[in-house]
């Protein structure tokens, strides 16, 4: 394989991995219910909005940012209201930018899993080579970003607006503090899921890269 084929496509694999490594913990964690669950009892959902009421709203929601279909309303206890029209809106947003970023995860898996191929090749110590830098240099990117993300993130509520305004433009993302939606996904809940995705993909990018290095030392060990 020619020289610049191949960093071409460790270019192409490097963007692809840091895509797939970042979205890895969102597609495992946002539609867990369990991990909802653990969220609502630390932020104290529960003290709020009637626990039974909490399930089914969740699960409305799975429904319809997975398989679009409609909320149902139904009474809910300790007076609270049901979603309104601009809640509803917001979340179709919500749906629209989920559906951005599972298309962008699952062609960059596409391409991840491409590029690895077009490596192969006989000489298994180029082979091996290109597979280590392949999984070193993206791994070690990612971490450095979610670095800076991490320590912005301490003061989370104004990345929080910030993401909000980068990603949804067109407003209505702004409820009242006693709102069903703000009450059932308090800041509280964004900020733990924050931490962990960022948590997640670092440990992710972590075994990738002693797993790259540990590839390039016996490249070194074995194929002098």
């Amino acid at each position: 394989m020619k020289s610049w084929l191949r960093k071409l496509i460790i270019l192409v694999g490097t963007v692809s991995i840091i895509v797939v490594i970042l979205f890895s913990p969102l597609l495992f964690y946002i539609f867990n219910s369990n991990y909802y669950l653990a969220l609502y009892e630390k932020n104290g959902v529960y003290d709020h909005i009637n626990k039974d009421d909490a399930l089914k709203l969740t699960g409305q929601l799975f429904d319809f940012f997975k398989e679009n279909k409609e909320f149902k309303p139904f009474v809910l206890k300790n007076n609270l209201p049901y979603f309104t029209q601009s809640e509803i809106s917001h979340l179709e947003d919500v749906r629209i930018l989920f559906n951005k970023i599972f298309l962008a995860y699952y062609i960059c898996l596409g391409l991840t899993i491409v590029s690895i191929a077009s490596l192969i090749e006989k000489n298994k110590k180029k082979f091996l080579k290109s597979i280590s830098i392949l999984l070193i240099i993206p791994s070690a990117i990612l971490i450095f970003l979610l670095l800076l993300l991490y320590l912005f993130g301490q003061n989370f509520l104004p990345l929080f607006d910030k993401f909000h305004t980068i990603f949804f433009p067109q407003g209505n993302f702004a409820f009242p503090a006693d709102s069903t939606l703000i009450t059932l996904l308090p800041l509280g809940f964004f900020t733990d899921f924050f931490e962990k995705l960022v948590m997640s993909a670092s440990i992710i990018s972590f075994v990738l890269i002693v797993t790259g290095i540990s590839i390039s030392i016996t490249l070194k060990k074995y194929f002098k």
